[in-house]
């Protein structure tokens, strides 16, 4: 498998990465920043990290820039960080919420996430050796623990020092790197609220549960203890802390677009003349929602690099992408999953309304996971390009891929970036329609069709 994706690199940790791999890395960053330079990092948990970590910073050293390495550290604690002390770039070893065998590195120089560009760059730069010991340039390397600094920026942002509540609210970093620190975090910014913890650990090797808080089925334990301590909240992060998802006080997961619409609600009058970027995956019933409050709405490439880079283009209020990274103009267009939590728990206290009732206002949405087809790279412009076609007739919009925009829904159909697959996605007004949509697709892929039907039918019989 290529390592090198559309924002970010990530790679089996034994068979696909090294360090000297991370510290070509880190050369190349050096010299594309200059020497001098202030420059932060960090990275997760997993058991490769370290030493992963102690690469990238050998060659950003050599670089001639000046380290500032926050050892294991939340993804969202780096960017603090990095705006913070006025860094020119930062980089995280990390792979969120891969398995634990898989790591990787994400980056960013300046205010911007990497293009595909860059990274295009950093494959073609990590080829260049970086300079031996003996010929390195003098950068400079600083040690730092940044939690209290983070912690009071919390504080400042969300007093919750007014908010009590009997009930508590369960949090579940899921043994990752927000294990060990969002309890006390939190527990400053609200210190009238009772927490309790799951999994609160730190573990790489993700003993209790999977990281990546985005499927459900992973969030069973966390859903039973909310409904069996009658909790108000439940509160989810993946592997690097940079994603959550919610669990109501009925023990319901919420989906993105629940938690979406709770959020967007959150702001009020706020969104009113404000842009709202959505991804482009998600239902439709989120930017109608966005609109009814006032928000200019734009729709995005999935992924959390290009709607960051959105965010901080257009100075957009509000931004989610459809795995659970949400963004936000006071992060300079960038997202941090506890600033989410705080968002969530200040407005539930607040108002004193459960997150159950407002989940019950969310429309109920008709849409398909995504659909996956094998189809080989060099056959893919041609798949897309069939389906454009044919349909033609109806309004079509290519941000990430194709999308087809039929008169009761919509249908998505994007390359993948990290295997020869063509990823499909399909809403609709209701089932009917739903099926009917997919219907007409799967007859003009042939025998592509028959096995996108097979997936579909299955999905349906399996809710």
């Amino acid at each position: 498998m290529n390592v090198y994706r559309a924002c970010d690199i990530r790679g089996h940790a034994v068979e696909e990465l090294s360090p000297h791999m991370y510290r070509n890395w880190g050369g190349n960053l050096g010299r594309k920043i200059g020497p001098g330079a202030t420059f932060v990092v960090g990275g997760d948990v997993r058991p490769s990290t370290g030493p992963f970590l102690a690469a990238l910073i050998e060659g950003l050293h050599r670089a001639g820039m000046k380290v500032v390495d926050l050892g294991i550290a939340p993804t969202p604690m780096v960017h603090f960080a990095r705006w913070h002390l006025g860094a020119m770039g930062c980089a995280i070893v990390t792979a969120s919420h891969s398995p634990p065998a898989i790591n990787g590195l994400k980056w960013m120089v300046g205010r911007l996430p990497p293009t595909e560009a860059d990274v295009l760059d950093m494959q073609q730069g990590s080829k260049e050796t970086v300079l031996a010991k003996d010929e390195s340039s003098s950068g400079a390397y600083q040690k730092l623990d940044i939690d209290a600094e983070y912690s009071t920026w919390l504080q400042q942002v969300w007093d919750g020092r007014g908010l009590a509540s009997g009930s508590p609210i369960v949090l579940d970093p899921g043994n990752g790197s927000w294990a060990g620190r969002c309890l006390p975090c939190l527990e400053k910014v609200f210190p009238h609220l009772c927490f309790r913890v799951l999994h609160d650990r730190p573990d790489g090797t993700f003993p209790e549960r999977n990281p990546d808080c985005a499927r459900p089925e992973y969030l069973g334990r966390l859903a039973g203890l909310v409904g069996r301590l009658q909790a108000d909240l439940g509160i989810a992060f993946d592997g690097d802390g940079d994603r959550v998802a919610f669990v109501d006080n009925e023990g319901k997961v919420l989906n993105t677009e629940e938690a979406i619409w709770v959020l967007l609600r959150s702001f009020g009058d706020e969104l009113c003349g404000q842009t709202f970027i959505g991804d482009i995956k998600l239902s439709q019933c989120i930017a109608e929602r966005a609109r009814q409050l006032g928000a200019v709405t734009q729709v995005q490439r999935s992924g959390h690099g290009f709607i960051r880079t959105s965010m901080i283009r257009t100075g957009a209020r509000f931004g989610a992408e459809l795995s659970g990274h949400y963004f936000y103009s006071e992060l300079q267009g960038g997202d941090d999953a506890l600033f989410t939590a705080c968002r969530m728990i200040d407005y539930l206290a607040k108002n004193r309304i459960s997150l159950a009732a407002l989940r019950r206002e969310c429309p109920q949405i008709t849409m398909t996971p995504d659909l996956r087809l094998p189809v080989a790279e060099e056959k893919q412009d041609e798949v897309l390009g069939r389906l454009g076609q044919y349909f033609g007739q109806y309004p079509q919009s290519f941000i990430d891929g194709v999308r087809i925009e039929f008169p009761q829904g919509w249908g998505l159909f994007r390359k993948s970036v990290t295997e020869a697959v063509i990823s499909c996605r399909f809403e609709a007004s209701d089932g009917k329609s739903l099926g009917q949509i997919v219907g007409k697709v799967c007859r003009v892929l042939g025998e592509l069709g028959s096995d996108l039907w097979q997936q579909y039918a299955g999905e349906q019989k399996g809710q």
